[in-house]
């Protein structure tokens, strides 16, 4: 039985969690996916049958993760565009995952180090909550909005480990119930995040070590007993087979793969195997993004030395695996859960991301509550003077002290768009995406020379990336390098002609040029691309409406309005369609909409109207 102030402990986890990532709940969508997932993106606002239907097949930047939109729909059905309901939700669902950390590490440390008193292990279990909850590496999927699908996975993850752990400790008469938690929480793990697809070959390494359901010895792994437990994981892989087969599929058929590298990828596993582990015990210079370069040698110094370290450490924990199997099973449980994103299979312009660590590097925590529970018992046994004891139990609390300040200044980095991109160019200057991005956000502020020096910088860094061509072209037209700039749109899709955004731009700036029939082309291409581009409806109306083609740009605003009904672009161009036919009551009905919409588009359509 656990003490009173036990019992307390996954309370006082969860919210020491929120205390320490509270910063967040000041920030907003930031410039890093967030648009593209949230603010274009009308279809998972609510939970309405329309918006379930879309969550269950939606395959937004190549990630099927229906559960993770259902949050997010119900984020917007309270909150609607408001970015601190989103942030909250983020941040409770990590207080949660602190609280079961500690659940599931206080099982865990027990099985483990069966010597160790009851006290021991709740300190322990405590360490290791801290740790995981706390570390700088958390605040990548706790600040930004977009990896809710982190968290998401990450509780139900161990919700299914917690669920596993509490079939086994209990009389079999409630085994069986406790095994359909564990694997209802891993279908929501794996419907939140394919990154959990590792999950069957975790519950195996428990059932190996620390539960023993199979034995040392690999021979026995088939016979008697153990078959039961090879039987009972065929429910848990058919769902991880099964979505790790759609999330290849996805990002295939959507183009989010990277062309196939065998020597690159070789390189790439290996760095990100050392790389995440680095991170962990030294968690300093962390960014939104560590790129990918240009080409990955394996044979240059950085993919050897990190290879070396990978293998130093699987070779020391196996040597030492029968008088320290945790360490193997951590490690094991750690490789498995990182496969998915090591780059086998890569997708996106990083080598590595602080959020692979949220599953990944739980085990590492582990380590951390082994190490307290370990001082505990030496001190207990004399082998440590108390004054010992306490000075390195201290030191451990200083560690972890640390840890959250860290984490809590790391949270402020995420506040807005700009903060994020200078710091990201701070923490590495030759970061072409950084300032790239950068440049985006100073430009759409109207900061124009600066965006102009960090764009041109972004193409001197990497000139093999056309889509900052795109970017910079759009620039340049708004600072009246209009040549130039059509010119930097037409080289990047000449490059990539399914962009449908440079596409956009490129018809808009040709409407503004009074080549209306040109645009018109443009945009109907860019909708064969993406039927449902609400930029690119709005921009065909808005060139049709140019070219005197009221009825078809009546059409096109209609088609946006059916996508995103409180869209205002859309209603303000459907009003002007109304207009140019002669129908000014049907354009003034669009009038109270705008009035709700977008109050200075309501007093623009009124002067037209006059």
């Amino acid at each position: 039985m656990l003490r009173p102030a036990w019992r307390a402990a996954p309370i006082a986890l969860a919210l020491l969690t929120a205390v320490v990532f509270a910063p967040v709940l000041g920030a907003g969508f930031v410039d890093w996916d967030d648009p593209i997932n949230f603010l274009e993106n009308p279809y998972y606002r609510g939970l309405g049958w329309s918006q379930l239907r879309w969550m269950l097949t939606a395959n937004v930047m190549g990630h099927w993760i229906p559960v993770t939109w259902l949050t997010l729909g119900a984020d917007f059905a309270v909150w609607g565009m408001n970015p601190f309901g989103y942030h909250l939700t983020n941040l409770l669902l990590h207080a949660a995952s602190a609280a079961l950390f500690y659940l599931v590490a206080r099982r865990l440390l027990g099985l483990a180090i069966p010597a160790a008193a009851p006290g021991a292990v709740n300190l322990g279990a405590v360490v290791s909550a801290l740790y995981f909850a706390l570390h700088p590496l958390r605040v990548e999927s706790v600040a930004w909005i977009t990896e809710r699908r982190d968290l998401t996975s990450g509780l139900f993850f161990l919700l299914t480990i917690l669920a596993y752990l509490k079939a086994h400790e209990r009389p079999p008469a409630v085994r069986a119930g406790w095994r359909w938690v564990s694997l209802a929480a891993a279908a929501l793990a794996l419907a939140s995040k394919s990154i959990v697809m590792g999950l069957p070959l975790v519950l195996l390494i428990l059932d190996v070590y620390p539960l023993g359901r199979l034995g040392p010895r690999v021979r026995d792994w088939w016979t008697g007993p153990a078959r039961a437990v090879w039987r009972e994981k065929i429910p848990f892989a058919l769902l991880a087979v099964g979505t790790a087969a759609a999330a290849y599929l996805i990002q295939r058929n959507t183009g989010f793969l990277t062309p196939a590298d065998p020597a690159g990828r070789v390189g790439m596993v290996a760095y990100n195997v050392w790389f995440h582990v680095w991170k962990t015990a030294v968690p300093l210079n962390l960014g939104p993004i560590y790129e990918l370069p240009t080409r990955v040698n394996p044979l240059d110094t950085p993919y050897l030395m990190s290879a070396a370290g990978g293998l130093a450490i699987t070779v020391v924990v196996w040597l030492l695996r029968r008088r320290w199997p945790a360490g193997l099973a951590i490690w094991a449980s750690y490789l498995v859960m990182l496969a998915p994103v090591a780059g086998f299979v890569h997708t996106g312009n990083h080598l590595g991301a602080d959020r692979n660590t949220y599953v990944s590097g739980m085990g590492f925590a582990l380590l951390v509550g082994t190490l307290a529970i370990t001082v505990v018992l030496a001190g207990r046994r004399g082998l440590l003077r108390p004054p010992v004891t306490a000075l390195a139990l201290g030191v451990v609390a200083v560690w972890i002290g640390g840890l959250a300040l860290t984490a809590r200044a790391q949270s402020a980095v995420w506040h807005d768009s700009e903060t994020l991109w200078r710091y990201a160019i701070e923490v590495d200057p030759t970061c072409a995406i950084c300032h790239h991005n950068l440049g985006i956000v100073l430009g759409r502020r109207g900061d124009r020379a600066e965006a102009q020096a960090l764009l041109e910088r972004a193409i001197a860094l990497r000139p093999d990336r056309s889509e900052f061509q795109g970017n910079y072209g759009l620039l340049l037209i708004q600072m009246g390098r209009r040549p130039e700039g059509l010119a930097r749109l037409r080289s990047r899709l000449d490059h990539n002609p399914r962009d449908v955004n440079t596409r956009v731009n490129l018809g808009i700036a040709l409407v503004e040029d009074g080549r209306a029939a040109e645009a018109i082309g443009e945009l109907e291409r860019a909708l064969r691309v993406r039927p449902d581009s609400l930029p690119a409806l709005t921009s065909l109306g808005r060139a049709l409406l140019a070219d005197g083609r009221a009825e078809p740009a009546r059409s096109a605003f209609e088609r946006a309005l059916a996508i995103d009904p409180a869209n205002p672009v859309a209603h303000l161009g459907l009003a002007r369609a109304h207009l140019a036919r002669g129908d000014r009551a049907a354009a003034r009905e669009q009038m109270p909409v705008l009035e709700r919409l977008d109050p200075q588009l309501a007093r623009l359509l009124e002067q037209e109207m006059r």
